[in-house]
């Protein structure tokens, strides 16, 4: 069992765990409060997590399953699994305050407004999934969706993220 570190402090946060289950059908991954069991991520980032915290606890290799999905994730081999799904709280013309990714989406939706709105983060910004026009912005995904549910998992290991998909850029003086 992992209680990943809060993230932005000290010790595990409660309600947050991950944990493996040994059973006589086998082992099965079981994540409580994280990002998997949550409705508001991408499909890829539920997916990949559960896969790392499995990689993890029968000790597979995390970096390289790391570099290969941020690798396809950027050639576009994941488009499918990259839709945010954000339901309405209330009707499109009462956001005036602010306007959150899917209210902006569901905005540029012809005809009305469904209650959950299905949508892609483009290089224009959110983009309803079913009437896209621009190019899926992979960078946005990289850093909001994989590494979100990458860090904790690296953490344990004292790995970094930005190292381990190869993005490091920063100049080995020693």
């Amino acid at each position: 069992m992992l209680l990943p570190e809060v993230k932005h402090g000290g010790g595990g946060a409660r309600k947050r765990y991950a944990g493996l289950v040994r059973t006589n059908d086998g082992d099965e991954v079981v994540l409580t409060g994280m990002e998997a069991v949550r409705r508001d991520w991408t499909p890829l980032a539920r997916r990949a997590q559960r896969d790392l915290f499995d990689r993890l606890f029968h000790d597979r290799d995390v970096t390289a399953y790391l570099r290969e999905l941020v690798a396809k994730l950027r050639n576009g081999e994941f488009d499918d699994q990259l839709v945010y799904r954000k339901t309405l709280r209330r009707r499109l013309e009462s956001y005036t305050a602010t306007t959150p990714p899917h209210v902006a989406a569901a905005r540029k939706l012809r005809g009305p407004a469904p209650r959950v709105v299905r949508y892609f983060i483009t290089v224009n910004g959110p983009e309803p999934a079913a009437h896209r026009d621009s190019p899926i912005d992979y960078e946005h995904y990289v850093q909001r969706q994989v590494r979100g549910i990458a860090e904790p998992v690296l953490g344990i290991l004292g790995l970094e993220f930005d190292q381990v998909i190869g993005d490091d850029t920063q100049l080995r003086l020693f």
